[in-house]
């Protein structure tokens, strides 16, 4: 991008007002085709984004495409529901409060 371009585009950034009315909207496989031809316009190696798109795995794995991080599904109580989304409310995912508890009663045990 040359200099032009970047200051241009920080001013667009720094002014939505200036961005207009959307001119439609895509979905699906059209704004998946359409996006990868504007990372293509801009340089970017768009194989390389495919291989990198996803969540990172937990415990700080690199996540890959079609890789999940291994899960364990369990059922609560009501008062254990309870409490996680008063926790939840104070900022953390649900999942992360479960891993922390998980962690303590396995830590305990080891």
């Amino acid at each position: 991008m040359t200099a032009s371009q970047e200051t241009e585009a920080a001013r667009f950034a720094a002014e939505p007002e200036s961005w207009g009315e959307p001119q439609g909207r895509l979905a699906g496989a059209d704004a998946a085709a359409h996006g990868r031809a504007l990372l293509e316009d801009a340089g970017v190696d768009v194989a390389a984004v495919e291989r990198r798109v996803g969540r990172p795995r937990i415990g700080g794995k690199a996540g890959r495409k079609g890789e999940r991080s291994a899960r364990v599904n369990v059922a609560v109580t009501d008062a254990q529901a309870a409490i996680i989304d008063r926790l939840a409310r104070e900022g953390r995912t649900r999942s992360a409060i479960v891993r922390e508890a998980l962690d303590e009663y396995l830590a305990a045990r080891a």
